[in-house]
């Protein structure tokens, strides 16, 4: 590893405001990460006491710029206020990999969450962009940008990409193939047919910038001190949502599930196996897909996508602490030199749009990358501490 770094520490009126600037890059050859397990293996865990071995896998840069400022707001009469701000900007970089490869998938249980590629970000999250549901027949055919129907040379209309079965042929329109209530995915490389071959980048675990805001309060013996921590910019995958919101699958299932896509049909006396008489009755509301007897839908709605992409945004109180140092007079017969009484506690309160516990979720098995995914970690549980020091 090579590190670089060039700093400036500036100071105004009396030291009481005071300005750190640290620019760093980091550099690290020969990064040992686990190996990727043949499929056959089972997946990248191990299994029956296989695990894979570590490696030698590529080269990878850490650059970034720290901001801190540490001021004395207020010191007159006994009352003093000080705060330190601190802002985090850090970009990540696979400069190359070793192997044959082009890239790292970063996979759990054989599946692949996140795609590392050779001058880009690491761990970003790959999967099937979501552009949509089908709520009614129009949704099955094309239409141009002025809403006409896109016509083949025989005049039919032409259809929408949807998933293709082993041999390369679309599943039909069908309850027993692709129907309304399904997901929309984005044919990215436009052959019609929604492949391995459209996947893409969906989302980023890596933040725009994270950030630390500390107070102290003090007026005489009394002290109050409270750190917020955050990130902004991040995205999650939310893994918990993906593996409980199939309202078809057995198992515990989210709340959201009960907003599942409900199909009605335009006329009471036709038939549900018409795609021209169904539609989804609650297309805005929907949060999950329709359901369907197992086996029955062959577009895998739960499929590795942007749907399970959220916003990992977050403000959070880490630390609130009050503490009260006991008058001088009050120890002298008890031969003690100082006594402070405190309280604290963490994890008071988090503001976040994430629908998870906790949207600061670090890395699975410490895997650079495999970030940002939330596969039923434990919350960052609030803790109360009451104490008492004493110095004799």
């Amino acid at each position: 590893t090579k590190a670089y770094n060039v700093g400036l520490d500036l100071s105004f009126f009396d030291n009481r405001i005071e300005l750190i600037i640290d620019a760093y890059l980091k550099k690290t050859d020969n990064l040992l990460m686990q190996a990727t397990l043949p499929t056959y293996i089972v997946n990248n865990t191990g299994w029956k006491g296989i695990q894979p071995p570590y490696m030698n896998t590529g080269a990878i840069e850490n650059k970034g710029i720290e901001f801190t400022l540490n001021t004395v707001n207020i010191a007159s009469n006994g009352f003093e206020w000080r705060m330190g701000a601190t802002i985090s900007f850090n970009k990540n970089k696979l400069n190359k990999l070793y192997n044959d490869d082009a890239s790292i998938p970063g996979s759990i249980s054989g599946t692949i969450y996140t795609l590392s590629e050779e001058g880009g970000p690491i761990g970003r999250f790959y999967g099937y962009n979501v552009i949509g549901m089908f709520t009614k027949e129009d949704d099955f055919y094309q239409k141009n940008a002025l809403g006409e129907w896109m016509l083949d040379k025989d005049g039919n209309r032409l259809p929408v990409a949807r998933p293709a079965d082993s041999n390369d042929d679309l599943y039909p329109i069908a309850q027993r193939g692709i129907w309304v209530g399904d997901y929309i995915y984005e044919d990215v490389n436009g052959d019609g047919k929604i492949t391995v071959a459209d996947r893409k980048y969906i989302g980023d675990p890596n933040p725009d910038f994270t950030f630390g805001l500390n107070n102290t309060i003090r007026w005489r013996d009394l002290e109050l001190s409270f750190f917020f921590n955050g990130s902004v910019g991040n995205d999650v995958f939310n893994l918990v949502k993906l593996n409980h919101s199939d309202p078809t699958a057995w198992g515990n299932k989210l709340k959201m599930v009960n907003d599942y896509a409900k199909i009605g049909m335009i006329d009471e006396n036709g038939s549900l196996n018409d795609i021209s008489n169904v539609y989804v009755l609650n297309p805005e509301s929907a949060k999950t897909q329709r359901i369907s007897v197992s086996g029955e839908s062959q577009n895998d709605n739960n499929r590795v996508s942007s749907r399970f992409i959220e916003d990992g945004s977050y403000l959070r109180l880490k630390t609130l602490s009050l503490a009260y140092n006991l008058p001088k007079k009050w120890l002298a017969p008890m031969k003690l030199d100082w006594v402070q009484v405190y309280a604290n506690v963490q994890n008071l309160f988090t503001i976040t749009g994430y629908d998870g516990y906790d949207p600061e979720l670090g890395s699975i098995g410490q895997s650079v990358i495999l970030q940002g995914i939330d596969n039923y970690r434990y919350p960052s549980p609030r803790i109360y501490n009451f104490g008492l020091k004493v110095n004799f």
